[in-house]
């Protein structure tokens, strides 16, 4: 009986294969029924949230009990070898990182405005991130750095009580039920794998997944390098043991954790392998035969090398979308994912995506590459615990010793592979998807999205060929043409701007094909720059649409128009000085004591306004008191936003502007970023002008207010401002769609 059950456990599939049968079949579930399939999406949360459940519980118990099992006689030499190997090795791991994110080759895409964009920045609780005050709401709210400091304290503070092992036997029934309770999870990871990456590849873009190719490819190059050539180098360097000795040794573990994707069960086999290759060369001594043991065991809960470079998926992610990460947060990023390493990358990179403000959504691609980045991750993690175990345990022998012809010839060689390594990598995501990928054309192709009326685009602003008659309402001549005359700035983009087919589009000029079509006329645009007042008071238009501000002069010259749309100031910057415009304190403390700053200021617009008192002094005072950098800026008068981006050399070094109106520009040129500095705080209306008071500043009133009601301005506010497209954009491809026909 006994041998029938075990040959039928031998018949069992292992959970590798059933892994693997998950990610087959998820790839295969969301390749056939493509977006249809989208909803099994809520099985994959299900299974996250319960592999989430035991990680910190697991973490905080498991280092008290390793740190609170050190005698006081332990406690002296083996830490401080510990600690200097364990940092060491973890200054290899952040050296890689930092060397493999050049693969990513800058990309800036530009973005449409969001609303991330004028938001304050949200400041992190640094005291109640890494001191738990209350270890209980720090556990509740996943916050790793302060459970890890916590757990460290705690094994510390019971390193020398006597009858310690009282509790910590108790606490070891704990671990266990939590290392059973997770096995009884992970029993379900071939379902969790199916859901995550069926839901993903049923709606990843084929566009998307050439990008995500990027991220293996760079976090693969980085674990084969760690695991087949550095570490065992700085083994050679540091100990007897040559690169093949050791590559030898652990080669078993490697391959196992490869395959199983678990580091945990090959514990053993990497203490055994350490003592293995210590009694070959006979350098185990009496007092430190069992420090393999201990070390592997003591190290497992700690940040590995693994961990660390898969924060590698920071930079990836920012390259997905085009953006570029802050050097002002490079050390926040790198400080919070150390620390966060001591949990698994499932729980950090979410916290790490949000420092850098990018987009949550990339991590579900994270977790559909997970089945196989884990794998690399596994073998990065057995090699370094079989470094530490070995490093550690030749320093506490007296065996150690550095062999400066090895460390000179290893060093050299390893910065010549991770150079043709990144150049490689680089050279071919270029060649291979970045180019493919274009977010000009976002803007410079888009079309209306109402229906066109016929519209004629003169060459130059004159008054109108047919004059008002007498007591005649310009309503009235507006209907008796069967024409009505809009001045418009065209390059006022996303507000009035030609695309790349030379059709003039953009918000306004949507709108202005509603106000034609409700009217039932025609259409005759007016191009006009700078100043509207005189144009409109000699008739050259009967109206003024193109995301133009209201001013205190045009308020007293024109008749009171109720506002379409409010904005937010900005700045458009180079990305190289993005960081400087953070704050206004920074920006004071960045530019005091250089050349001037010059401002760009497009003539006509409120910031225009606000600097003409100043202009004869050239210093534009009273337009940037806001930024407390008075006496060190320079006011540019620009006759339009492309003369900022065109002119060679820049006539100026920032463009002031609106937030919503700079995002569409860093889409046609994206080397530029939108900044708003926090405490700089200012809005505008945008508003329609019309010359005079009459019953067509009335329709127009009553016009826009029942636009806003029927949601015309939102809609158009959502297709130009944010992106959004309306129209339904075809399906996913898909085999049962595209391949059976079996759908519609």
């Amino acid at each position: 009986m006994n041998e029938t059950n075990y040959q039928r456990a031998m018949k069992r599939p292992s959970l590798t294969v059933l892994i693997s049968a998950g990610l087959v079949l998820g790839l295969a579930w969301g390749l056939f029924f493509g977006e249809d399939g989208a909803g099994i999406k809520w099985i994959g949360d299900v299974y996250v949230g319960l592999l989430q459940m035991t990680v910190l519980p697991y973490i905080g118990l498991a280092l008290t009990c390793n740190i609170g099992r050190l005698s006081a006689g332990q406690g002296g030499r083996l830490v401080r070898v510990s600690f200097l190997t364990m940092a060491l090795l973890w200054v290899v791991g952040l050296l890689t990182l930092i060397v493999m994110r050049f693969s990513f080759p800058a990309w800036d895409g530009g973005s449409f405005y969001t609303a991330s964009i004028v938001e304050k920045p949200a400041n992190p609780d640094w005291l109640r991130l890494f001191i738990p005050s209350n270890p209980f709401w720090s556990l509740t709210h996943n916050l790793v750095p302060a459970v890890v400091v916590f757990s460290i304290g705690l094994g510390i503070a019971i390193v020398p009580i006597s009858n310690k092992e009282v509790l910590l036997e108790k606490v070891d029934v704990l671990i266990e039920g939590f290392s059973r309770l997770n096995k009884l999870i992970v029993r379900t990871t071939p379902i969790g794998i199916f859901a995550v990456v069926g839901h993903t590849a049923g709606t990843i873009s084929l566009e998307q997944f050439a990008l995500l190719q990027g991220y293996l490819l760079v976090y693969g190059a980085a674990a084969l390098l760690l695991s087949l050539w550095i570490l065992p180098a700085l083994i050679a360097c540091l100990t007897p043991f040559s690169q093949r000795e050791v590559l030898a040794a652990s080669r078993d573990a490697m391959l196992t954790a490869f395959v199983i994707g678990n580091t945990f069960v090959v514990l053993p086999m990497i203490i055994e392998s350490v003592k293995q290759l210590m009694e070959k060369h006979r350098l185990a001594l009496a007092d430190t035969s069992h420090t393999p043991d201990f070390s592997v065991q003591l190290a497992y809960p700690f940040p590995d090398i693994g961990r660390i470079v898969s924060i590698v998926f920071l930079p990836f992610a920012a390259w997905f979308y085009g953006m570029q990460i802050d050097y002002s947060v490079v050390p926040q990023l790198l400080g919070t994912g150390f620390v966060g390493a001591f949990a698994k990358p499932i729980v950090t990179i979410p916290l790490l995506l949000d420092l850098a403000e990018i987009p949550a959504d990339v991590f579900n691609l994270f977790l559909a590459v997970g089945a196989i980045a884990g794998r690399f991750g596994d073998l990065m993690k057995v090699m370094h615990l079989f470094t530490f175990a070995i490093l550690t345990a030749c320093y506490l022998s007296g065996t150690a010793r550095l062999d400066l012809t090895r460390s000179l010839t290893r060093g050299l060689t390893t910065a010549i592979v991770l150079a043709v390594t990144v150049v490689s990598i680089r050279t071919y995501l270029i060649r291979s998807f970045q180019d493919r990928y274009s977010r000009e054309r976002l803007v410079t192709a888009r079309q209306l999205l109402g229906t066109p009326v016929p519209a004629k685009i003169l060459e130059r602003s004159e008054p109108a060929p047919v004059p008002l008659l007498e007591g005649e309402d310009r309503m009235d001549r507006i209907s008796r043409r069967g024409l009505i005359r809009i001045g418009v700035d065209t390059d006022r983009m996303p507000f009035a701007y030609f695309n790349e087919d030379r059709r003039l589009v953009g918000f306004d000029i949507d709108m202005a094909h509603q106000l034609a079509r409700d009217l039932e006329v025609s259409i005759e645009f007016v191009p006009f720059s700078g100043d509207i007042i005189e144009p409109l008071r000699g008739d050259h238009f009967d109206v003024a649409m193109s995301g133009l501000e209201g001013t205190i002069k045009r308020a007293r010259e024109l008749p009171d128009m109720e506002s379409y749309m409010e904005v937010t100031r900005a700045m458009i910057v180079p990305d190289s000085r993005r960081g400087q415009f953070s704050s206004l304190r920074r920006m004071a403390k960045e530019l005091s004591g250089r050349d001037p700053l010059r401002v760009g200021i497009v003539a006509g617009s409120i910031q225009s306004e606000l600097t003409s008192i100043d202009q004869g002094l050239g210093t534009g005072a009273g337009a940037v008191k806001r930024l407390g950098l008075m006496g060190n800026v320079k006011i540019v008068t620009l006759v339009n936003e492309s003369e900022f981006f065109e002119s060679r050399p820049p006539v100026a070094d920032i463009l002031m502007t609106s937030a919503e109106q700079g995002s569409a520009w860093t889409l046609k040129y994206p080397h530029y970023s939108v900044a708003k500095p926090e405490g700089w705080d200012a809005r505008s209306s945008l508003t329609y002008f019309v010359p005079e008071e009459s019953r067509f500043e009335e329709f127009m009133s009553g016009w826009l207010k029942l636009k806003k009601l029927n949601g015309t301005v939102q809609q158009l506010y959502d297709y130009w401002i944010l992106g959004v497209d309306p129209k339904a954009s075809p399906p996913r491809w898909c085999i049962n769609r595209d391949v059976l026909g079996w759908v519609d």
